[in-house]
């Protein structure tokens, strides 16, 4: 009989701590399961305030566009008078434009002006060495690498206008925004 008490004396604590343990358990999923609500609300905050951002810094970016376009505008309207290497064109209405070129330097002593970027193409002109020529803005899309005599530069083509308005295409080490003669070449 002695041995029944004694099991039932342990069988109590573990009892009480099964039932406070419970208690815990269903007190702390009703908690989490409350905040569940909160968290959604704060996530679709939070998603809002991202949206609202983005849209406040487009049309910032859009207003800071159209005032650089407006600064820019009244820059050219205020610009009277021809920086060094514009071309004036006068149009019969009284109207200067100005033309941005750029000027560009022939680097070998007879260099050969060609109707298209390739060395199959026809020579227009040969060029001084130091001959001012102006850039058109086009260049080749790849680079050619070809022998010069003593060394083997690798440029693209680039297409320009001299100074006589013939229009062709050099070689891209053949000209340079500086005067300086390219050495290693072997010229007729």
């Amino acid at each position: 009989m002695a041995d029944k008490k004694l099991n039932n004396a342990r069988l109590v604590p573990f009892i009480l701590m099964s039932v406070v343990t419970l208690i815990f358990l269903i007190w702390a999923m009703q908690q989490c399961g409350g905040r569940e609500g909160d968290y959604a609300m704060i996530a679709e905050e939070e998603a809002r305030e991202t949206y609202l951002d983005s849209i406040r810094r487009q049309e910032q970016d859009a207003s800071i566009q159209a005032e650089i376009e407006a600064r820019a505008d009244a820059l050219l309207r205020a610009r009277t008078q021809p920086l060094p290497g514009d071309s004036l064109v006068r149009l019969p209405a009284a109207q200067t434009v100005i033309e941005r070129v750029t000027p560009l330097y022939s680097t070998i002593n007879g260099l050969n002006v060609r109707s298209g970027p390739s060395l199959k193409n026809g020579v227009i002109t040969r060029l001084p060495l130091y001959e001012e020529v102006f850039f058109t803005g086009e260049v080749t899309d790849s680079l050619y690498t070809i022998d010069l005599g003593d060394i083997e530069p690798t440029a693209p083509w680039v297409k320009i206008r001299t100074k006589g308005g013939k229009v062709g295409w050099v070689y891209g080490a053949g000209v340079s925004y500086y005067k300086f003669q390219l050495k290693g070449v072997l010229t007729d």
